[in-house]
């Protein structure tokens, strides 16, 4: 999408925010553009997953409210407790947010820059799968961070991630919060966040990191049969009682302060962290590589992030593959 239809759709966004009626010739105005034109514009605000009301004589409003993000809401939290608010970036449509990073990297960005949208036009999680981004109703958020030890030090990195992403959920008020290796976090069996980790450089030379995390705020409901696993939002279980600003901020600080302890230490000081959150402790899973399955019992996670399953009673140890419960085992 071009840049200037973007700056477009993005002003009407912000325009229908306030949860009022306007006109589609009061947007024209504003916009210096045909009714016509604000009619199409209508119509990709649409298509990033926002319901919009049209009724004659008045015009157009949010079937909802609208709650956007705010740049400097964000960096006033994170100075308030003494984080850094610096590098923090607020896009309101991108293609992706890991994306928007791996540009950044070329202009020799600091560890800990970070990017939040609004939507992303093609986000995407592990494996390539499609990450659903509606516009204003979840949180994404890319963030960059460099591993002088190469990309080996990139192994526990989404374990180390998950575990600080499950105890701020927690913090907030989100109970039976688990964790699910290697990147998902989930409630009640249904996802509420994912993490993406993408690695730029040479395999025995500095790693570029971009961390990509995804957590779903308030998804809307028409759009659930466009994801192909079970989901959850935080609307859902904390019935709307939180702010998404303070949401971003924290999840930016507690990111960021794992990541220092990740770089001078591993993942060894998260190991026990991760227990009290570990969706496949001691229970039956199978493991699917390529065109093999493995079944076993699941017995934790080593300094390394590998997955400890025990198979005809020896333990072995997964750095991949696709793990499940398995269930009447």
């Amino acid at each position: 999408m071009k840049p200037q239809r973007v700056e477009r759709i993005t002003q009407i966004i912000e325009i229908l925010s306030d949860g009022q009626f306007h006109s589609g010739e009061k947007l024209g105005a504003q916009l210096d553009v045909s009714r016509t034109a604000i009619s199409q514009y209508i119509k990709d605000v649409q298509a990033l997953g926002i319901d919009v009301f049209r009724v004659t004589g008045k015009g157009y409003k949010f079937a909802n409210e609208l709650k956007l993000l705010h740049l400097n809401v964000i960096s006033d939290f994170l100075n308030s407790n003494q984080e850094n608010a610096q590098d923090i970036h607020l896009e309101r449509v991108v293609g992706s947010t890991n994306d928007f990073i791996k540009h950044a990297i070329t202009h020799n960005i600091d560890s800990g820059y970070a990017v939040f949208s609004e939507a992303q036009t093609a986000g995407r999680g592990r494996r390539g799968k499609r990450w659903v981004s509606p516009f204003g109703s979840n949180l994404y958020m890319s963030m960059y961070w460099r591993l002088e030890d190469g990309m080996g030090a990139a192994m526990g990195l989404s374990l180390a991630l998950g575990t600080v992403i499950a105890e701020l959920l927690s913090e907030l008020g989100v109970y039976d919060v688990e964790v699910k290796w290697p990147n998902d976090v989930i409630v009640n069996g249904k996802k509420l966040a994912g993490i993406l980790i993408e690695l730029e450089g040479q395999a025995l030379g500095v790693a570029h990191v971009i961390i990509g995390i995804g957590v779903n705020i308030k998804m809307p409901s028409w759009l659930a049969d466009q994801i192909d696993q079970p989901w959850t939002d935080l609307s859902t279980l904390l019935n709307n009682n939180f702010d998404r600003n303070h949401i971003a901020a924290m999840l930016l600080a507690k990111c960021r302060q794992a990541l220092r302890v990740y770089e001078q230490e591993g993942l060894k000081p998260f190991i026990s962290r991760w227990q009290r959150f570990d969706r496949l402790a001691m229970k039956p899973v199978r493991i699917i590589m390529g065109d093999k399955e493995l079944h076993g019992i699941a017995e934790g996670i080593d300094e390394s992030g590998a997955l400890l399953v025990k198979r005809d009673g020896k333990l072995e140890r997964f750095h991949a593959g696709e793990v499940s419960l398995r269930y009447g085992a």
